[in-house]
């Protein structure tokens, strides 16, 4: 990236206030203060960087959601640690950047209840009468809980006509109450309504169906129904002490996880905590708070925080969203199961650190006895196992903020009460928006999503597609995939890959004309580097550097490409390809890789010792034909052996290409039979380049006395083809119309305008075949006389016309 360019007098690093250290002045937008300001890292030499960064709840594949928040925080770690060159990945365990895989509640009821399912789909691998009645109990009870609109004993073959009546306004995209907007809560009556469907049409389907259904079919479709109503009935059998029940599910999707993230090129995190892995250094952290005076042990053996003890030492409680605190919805959601009503807690606020487990829970000793942690606990203690008593960042979805993050800080901070500098647990906490679908938030819990790997594998989008439109939204902003953003993306990556195709083959050292150095191009390169640094330093703004990246590409593309001076059009090139290493859009290729462009601008491997021989005897035909000289029978035998270089044995992807060489091979060699040898290898040339190796997905661009390139097709190269298909088809309508229009025409001419009236439509005509008198034998008006006149004329021109062409 260093240009040897003196930096402007704003781009001057800013120092750090203990050490004097060198830092670049660059501005975080910190939820804890909600403004930007500037980053100081906690180490004295201002270098390295402590990052926690919560992560999945993983009890079923990842989505687009969780994309949004993993992707647009790798951003931010590759722009910190590539750009601004702070030492993120430092390689010690002492200051990483931690990702979390909760073992939460959600995991709790989720693991318990795909046991109990597999023991019932094992007991039961028929679909007989009393798996239906079980499964008809599970739809009522589903029915009675999550769709009040309904009578819950509702038959499930009236179920669709009467859920479209009850839910007419949801199901139209309204909200539950009039005059108020759609938002979850209705996305979540859309979940039951899809979950109850599949439920319904499957149990009529058993219940009527003269032959035996798939029990798979069927156990697959009530799953989501049955799942809640054996966890009701054998939930509390489960034995507490066997934790594989529980960790079973969540090794299978946190390897899945981390398969599905690599896949959009994110960075492994440095370590990965698990809570099960934790257990005692959290039972320690919360007899810590408890000596503290913060916590409170109640009856059965839970301890919740104390929020009012915690308030009157001097501390804050919800720093990061204050207007929140007493929101009942979000102190349920960020509680779970734990938020049972007791009477037991001192304040509606507390929350749990530490929970006795009830029967069919996971159980670990503790000094106040079988238990479990409480669901924020389990990121403070992991945290400060690791990262000890501050950190530099600490990041999640904006959905963590209250309670999750807020509950983090109070516990955390209790815990290091006496040890904690100003009572600062964390610098910097920094949330990435959320990922919408129709004003709803994508989330599992909503089942309104697209897992990352169902849109990797249906082709929807790619890892870098996907992060483009990441990148152009900025990650502290909601984001909504639409059309036009979906557009601008695509546009955005197709102006990118366009520009790589045309710089790819360049170097630093080449330079084929005298041209001088541009000072435009060069001051335009300047103006983009110091726009990009500016932006980036504005609390990671990447829509503001993407905007200008697009900019010095439209520049490039309008500057004179003759006079062009090489090393500057590789300077250019050379600087965007280490933007976008450093946003993570080219795999694993580093900010310092001397190659230019990104994975996909150079056609296959397997493909190229047949294109190239291919191209090169095609260059040969052009300077032959365009030479204007005898092309002999040698000529074209030396032009053919051209080709016999490439290997004779290819591998299935490369035998398309071997193919149509020695196809192409076999027209030459008989060109020398031609009546016109020069028009047919124009002919020839032209066709392999505009329909043989497009096809294949391969472009050759001719240049003026020099070898043409060979090009990968790109999309700006697909729509022009279309395009001019679509003039050539519509030229040829036109035509077609022209020429039937004119055989219309001509037929119309074959009738005489002395007998062209002599119909049923009058009775009386003069001389030349006019009529007199209409059917009924009245006059005709002179109005309508005249326009028969009119006609007759023009008849008259035609037939004579008609006359003229059967001469």
């Amino acid at each position: 990236m260093a240009t040897g360019r003196q930096q402007p007098p704003w781009q001057q690093p800013q120092a750090h206030p203990e050490t004097s250290a060198s830092l670049p002045p660059l501005k975080i937008y910190n939820s804890l203060t909600r403004s930007k300001v500037p980053f100081v890292p906690l180490d004295p030499n201002g270098r390295k960087v402590t990052w926690y960064a919560c992560g999945p709840t993983v009890y079923d594949d990842a989505h687009l959601g969780h994309a949004r928040n993993y992707v647009s925080t790798d951003i931010l770690r590759r722009i910190l640690r590539d750009y601004f060159k702070f030492d993120v990945l430092a390689g010690s365990s002492e200051t990483p950047p931690i990702a979390d895989v909760k073992g939460c509640l959600k995991i709790i009821s989720r693991g318990r209840q795909q046991h109990l399912f597999t023991e019932f789909v094992v007991a039961h691998p028929a679909v007989n009468a009393e798996v239906i009645s079980t499964v008809t109990t599970a739809y009522k009870a589903y029915l009675k809980k999550n769709l009040t609109l309904l009578d819950p004993d509702l038959p499930a073959k009236r179920y669709k006509d009467e859920v479209e009546k009850a839910y007419a306004t949801v199901l139209n995209g309204g909200a539950l109450v009039a005059g108020e907007k759609a938002g979850d809560n209705e996305a979540k009556v859309k979940m039951h309504i899809k979950t109850v469907s599949s439920a319904a049409k499957a149990l009529v389907e058993a219940s009527t169906s003269g032959t035996q259904i798939l029990s798979e079919s069927f156990y697959s479709s009530v799953q989501d129904v049955l799942l809640p109503y054996l966890d009701t009935l054998y939930g509390s059998t489960i034995p507490s002490e066997d934790y594989s029940i529980f960790t079973k599910l969540t090794k299978k999707y946190e390897d899945r996880f981390m398969q599905d993230v690599r896949d959009l090129n994110v960075l492994d995190p440095d370590e990965v905590t698990r809570v099960t892995e934790y257990v005692q250094e959290i039972v320690d952290f919360v007899e810590q708070i408890v000596k503290h005076k913060f916590g409170y042990v109640t009856s059965d053996g839970s301890i919740y925080f104390d929020i009012t003890a915690f308030e009157a030492s001097g501390n804050s409680y919800a720093r990061l969203e204050p207007w929140n605190r007493n929101d009942a919805d979000l102190l349920a959601d960020g509680e779970g199961a734990l938020a049972q009503k007791t009477s037991e807690k001192r304040s509606k606020g507390d929350f749990a650190l530490w929970k006795a487990s009830k029967p069919g829970e996971p159980a670990w000793p503790s000094p106040w006895g079988p238990g479990r942690p409480g669901w924020h606990i389990e990121c403070s203690a992991m945290a400060s196992a690791e990262l000890g008593k501050q950190m530099d960042i600490h990041s999640g979805g904006i959905d963590l903020a209250f309670p999750h993050h807020d509950n983090e800080l109070a516990q955390s901070e209790a815990y290091w009460h006496e040890n904690c500098a100003n009572d600062h647990w964390v610098n910097y906490f920094i949330h990435m928006g959320h990922l919408s679908i129709q004003g709803s938030k994508m989330s599992k819990s909503l089942k309104n999503f697209t897992t990352i790997r169902e849109a990797l594998s249906k082709g929807d989008w790619t890892p870098r597609s996907l992060r483009i439109i990441f990148l152009l939204g900025g990650w502290k902003d909601g984001i909504e995939i639409t059309e036009d953003l979906i557009k601008a993306g695509s546009a955005w990556e197709e102006k990118v890959n366009n520009f790589f195709v045309k710089t790819k083959d360049l170097s630093p050292e080449e330079d084929s004309s005298d041209a001088p150095s541009d000072d435009v191009l060069a001051a335009a390169l300047k103006s983009t580097e110091d726009a990009v640094y500016q932006s980036l330093c504005d609390s990671f703004h990447t829509p503001g550097a993407m905007y200008a990246i697009s900019e010095l590409i439209s520049k490039f593309n309008s500057a004179d490409k003759v006079s062009l001076n090489a090393k500057d059009s590789y300077a250019i090139a050379h600087w965007i390809t280490s933007m976008v290493n450093i946003f993570g859009l080219n795999g694993t290729a580093g900010p310092d890789s001397a190659q230019i462009g990104w994975a996909g601008i150079d056609v296959p491997e397997a493909a190229k010792p047949y294109l190239y021989p291919l191209a090169a005897m095609r260059d040969s035909l052009r300077q032959a034909a365009k030479a204007k000289t005898a092309i002999t029978g040698d000529m074209l035998e030396s032009i053919v052996e051209k080709g016999t270089a490439a290997p004779t044995e290819a591998s299935e992807e490369a035998q398309p290409y071997q193919q149509l060489l020695t196809e192409f091979s076999t027209k030459v060699s008989s060109l020398e039979q031609a009546d016109n040898i020069t028009k047919e290898i124009l002919i020839l040339c032209d066709r392999v380049r505009d329909i043989d190796l497009f096809d294949l997905g391969v472009y050759l661009e001719d240049r003026d006395n020099q070898p043409a390139l060979v090009r990968p097709v790109t999309k700006e190269l697909l729509l022009a083809r279309e395009e001019k298909a679509a003039r050539a088809r519509q030229k040829q309508l036109e035509k077609e119309k022209k020429e039937r229009e004119a055989l219309e025409k001509a037929e119309k001419g074959k009738i005489s305008n002395l007998d062209m009236f002599r119909t049923n439509e009058f009775s009386a005509w003069d001389e030349d075949g006019l009529p007199t008198k209409d059917a009924a034998g009245q006059e005709i008006t002179k109005s309508r006389s005249k326009k028969l006149k009119k006609d007759w004329e023009r008849q008259k021109k035609a037939h004579e016309a008609w006359l003229v062409s059967q001469k």
